[in-house]
């Protein structure tokens, strides 16, 4: 496997408000299009001005692609019997009329395939921690079962909801999500609403240095319902597809340097989990289980140091201390 650096988060005062500054010169329209893209990464250009936590966050890229063959083949594999009829004619109905679909960077991450299927199952997790590290100020509340409501605070809302799941040993995750999201704010005079189907595949494996490493694929059809699609599609579409790509891109390097954080000090992350304020007690619970488990299963093969900050425990501890 080739693998490349991947982008930590940093925590440092500095870099944090430059990612801000960043991430406010993007036209709001362009997070509620990636709303809909992307379903963990939200905010565009997310971590825009981060650098690499270490040599052991590795990953690689397969280029993302908007061809008609990728197109084909999400639509071959999106579990179309196991839906209950209604979801099945309203999935099918954003699918046959998308305005754009999107193929995004097939990623390569080193993850614990445990703690990987935990936040994929748990978005409102990740969510919070970007709050507790002032990186985000968008909020996701879970409403029912796996569905959540979201909310930018700048005029973007969505609906986000699995409708077919199958959580697998080893990350091998086939998931269905069905988003229904507005934008309410210039340039438009009215309200912009739109609807995605995102289909996601992971799977993980294990090499010889012992890491796992985990492959994760996203396929997004986005409807938008008003007048001029065709004018955004052909004007906009590049700069959408970017950002989306770079959430994404950025979500899961965000990902990996939580699994490996929670290697290094399982205790910091307890005191994180204590602190999640939207995340209700069963799942905090299970996420300081999951940690603690990653840091027992790789403690053997853990004989290369890893030069602090750890990211996030360093984060965490500051904050445990100012409590």
């Amino acid at each position: 496997m080739v693998g490349v650096r991947t982008r930590g988060i940093q925590t440092g005062r500095r870099p944090v408000e430059r990612t801000r500054k960043s991430a406010s010169r993007a036209p709001q329209f362009v997070l509620f299009v990636s709303l809909s893209l992307s379903l963990i990464g939200f905010r565009p250009f997310f971590a825009a001005n981060t650098q690499a936590a270490g040599p052991r966050n590795s990953a690689t890229t397969v280029d993302a692609t908007s061809d008609r063959g990728a197109r084909d083949d999400a639509i071959r594999t999106i579990p179309w019997k196991r839906l209950a009829e209604p979801q099945r004619r309203k999935l099918q109905d954003v699918v046959r009329h998308a305005s754009m679909y999107r193929r995004l960077p097939t990623r390569v991450i080193d993850c614990d395939p445990d703690l990987f299927t935990f936040l994929l199952r748990h978005p409102e997790v990740v969510v919070n921690v970007w709050q507790l590290m002032g990186v985000s100020k968008v909020t996701m509340r879970q409403v029912a079962g796996q569905s959540y409501e979201a909310d930018d605070g700048a005029g973007t809302t969505g609906n986000v909801c699995y409708v077919y799941t199958d959580w697998g040993p080893d990350a091998r995750n086939l998931a269905v999500v069905y988003a229904d999201g507005a934008y309410d704010g210039k340039p438009f005079i009215k309200p912009l609403r739109a609807q995605s189907v995102i289909l996601l595949q992971s799977g993980a494996v294990q090499e010889t240095n012992g890491r796992n490493y985990i492959s994760v694929r996203i396929d997004s059809f986005v409807h938008i319902e008003q007048i001029g699609v065709e004018l955004i599609a052909k004007t906009v579409q590049p700069w959408i597809n970017r950002t989306a790509d770079r959430n994404f891109i950025e979500t899961l390097g965000f990902v990996s340097t939580f699994s490996q954080t929670a290697e290094k000090n399982p205790r910091g992350m307890q005191r994180l989990a204590s602190r999640l304020q939207t995340v209700d007690e069963p799942t905090r619970g299970e996420l300081v289980r999951l940690c603690y488990r990653a840091a027992q299963r790789y403690a053997r093969d853990d004989e290369q140091p890893w030069s602090k900050p750890y990211v996030l425990a360093q984060r965490v501890d500051s904050a445990a201390q100012s409590q």
